[in-house]
C-alpha cells in the first residue's frame, strides 16, 4: 500500500484500518488474553493524524471508523517522538515511499495533527521530544510506564 499508486484518502484510511482490524484479531488480542504487553510502532493514532487530521477526512469520522474495525480496541498509551517535519524528512533511510513523498505542508500538518491528538486525548497520547538521543527517549518511555 505505501509503494502502489495513489489512491483517494477515503481508500487510504479504510485499507489502514483493515489491516489494523486484522493485526488486531490475530495478534493483538491473542497477546492480551494471555496477559501480554503489547508494543506496536504504529497504531490507530496514526490514521487519526494521517488521514482524520492532516489528509481533512475528520478526525471523529476516522476515530468511528477504527472503533467500528477495533470492536472499541484503543492504546493504553500512545508515544509520539515528536519532530518538526524537516528534520523527519531528513532522517529517512531508503527509497521515501508514498506517504513520505508527499509535500512539506503535508508533513507540517501532520505533525500538528500529532499535537491535536495529545490536547484531545491528553490521557494516552503524549508528545516525546524527538530531538534527543534513542537512549534518553527509551528512558523516558521506561520512565513514564514505571518500568
Amino acid at each position: 500500500m505505501l509503494n502502489g499508486p495513489e489512491m483517494t484518502p477515503w481508500a487510504e484510511a479504510a485499507l489502514f484500518a483493515a489491516s489494523r482490524a486484522e493485526h488486531a484479531a490475530e495478534v493483538i488480542r491473542p497477546a492480551l488474553a494471555r496477559g501480554a504487553d503489547v508494543v506496536c510502532d504504529r497504531f490507530v493514532d496514526s490514521s487519526l493524524a494521517y488521514q482524520g487530521i492532516a489528509r481533512g477526512l475528520g478526525l471523529d469520522a476516522v476515530l468511528d471508523l477504527n472503533m467500528t474495525v477495533l470492536e472499541g480496541l484503543l492504546p493504553d498509551r500512545t508515544f509520539v517522538v515528536a519532530l518538526d517535519a524537516a528534520t523527519a524528512v531528513a532522517r529517512l533511510e531508503g527509497e521515501p515511499d508514498r506517504i513520505e513523498r508527499e509535500n512539506r505542508a503535508f508533513h507540517d500538518e501532520v505533525s500538528r495533527a500529532y499535537e491535536q491528538l495529545a490536547e484531545r486525548f491528553p490521557e494516552r497520547v503524549e508528545l516525546l521530544d524527538g530531538t534527543r538521543p534513542p537512549e534518553e527517549i527509551a528512558a523516558d518511555v521506561r520512565r513514564r510506564l514505571g518500568l
